[in-house]
């Protein structure tokens, strides 16, 4: 090994001296003081600006990039975090709204969380985590801090799936307060609601609260239900067809109360 290195050194003698001559060369030229290398580092500094300033500016605007691309990723990071945190923060809210409606209620409740929705192609329906092994039943009725969602309508042994009132088929006997004329609520599309059969001799107007008549054997009375929006004539001429919002969001249900009958 050693004799490769000195051979390597003896056979390329001429190159490396003229090397080491032009770096001394070079250091003494830096180095020196004497006016008229004084002159010849001027000139060359001189000569090289040109050359040297679009490489100084090709270096910073790397420099720039490669900052730009470490503050946008932490820019995704902290975005993502923020919802994050927001996600949570609502989460919580929900949760502590839920024990507070829970802990107030007559009714004996059982939570459930909400696994999908849609999956029954011939009913509005949410698939939720409680079923037989719950204690859950056909028909118990299903509801939110806001108000009433819909019935359990089929029982796994561990899952369930929920009919909602925005389901075309669901039909629901009501009452609206504080006049108490009843009709029959039915999905007219969207978030919103109508309600049929109520005799144009009540006193119903927007603003008024529609709740469960208590006359279903499913489900109890005065449970929240919508708001009244609007109302007209009915073709018959001795009824009102009466419009509204439904007080929960069918968009937005994560979690969910299960009335035990």
């Amino acid at each position: 090994m050693l004799k490769r290195i000195i051979d390597f050194f003896f056979n390329k003698r001429l190159q490396i001296s003229t090397i080491l001559l032009l770096f001394i060369s070079f250091v003494l030229f830096i180095q020196s003081s004497h006016p008229a290398i004084r002159h010849l580092q001027i000139f060359a500094g001189d000569v090289l600006e040109p050359v040297k300033e679009p490489v100084i500016w090709i270096q910073r605007l790397m420099e720039t990039r490669k900052t730009n691309e470490i503050l946008s990723r932490r820019l995704i990071h902290l975005s993502q975090e923020a919802t994050r945190f927001g996600s949570l923060q609502e989460e919580n809210k929900r949760l502590r709204q839920m024990l507070n409606f829970k802990e107030r209620s007559e009714f004996k409740l059982l939570s459930a969380m909400v696994l999908s929705e849609g999956i029954n192609k011939s009913v509005n329906s949410l698939l939720l985590n409680r079923g037989l092994e719950d204690s859950i039943r056909i028909n118990d009725p299903i509801l939110n801090v806001d108000g009433l969602i819909g019935k359990v309508f089929w029982v796994g042994e561990s899952s369930s799936l929920a009919q909602l009132l925005i389901d075309p088929n669901s039909r629901l006997s009501v009452r609206i307060e504080p006049s108490g004329a009843k009709g029959i609520l039915q999905w007219y599309g969207g978030n919103r609601f109508l309600i049929i059969d109520i005799p144009n001799t009540m006193a119903v107007e927007p603003g008024d609260l529609v709740v469960t008549s208590g006359l279903s054997d499913i489900f109890p009375g005065s449970l929240p239900v919508g708001i009244i929006q609007e109302r007209e004539p009915a073709p018959d001429g001795f009824t009102f067809l009466v419009y509204g919002d439904f007080l929960v969001n069918f968009n937005q249900i994560h979690e969910v109360f299960i009335i035990f009958k």
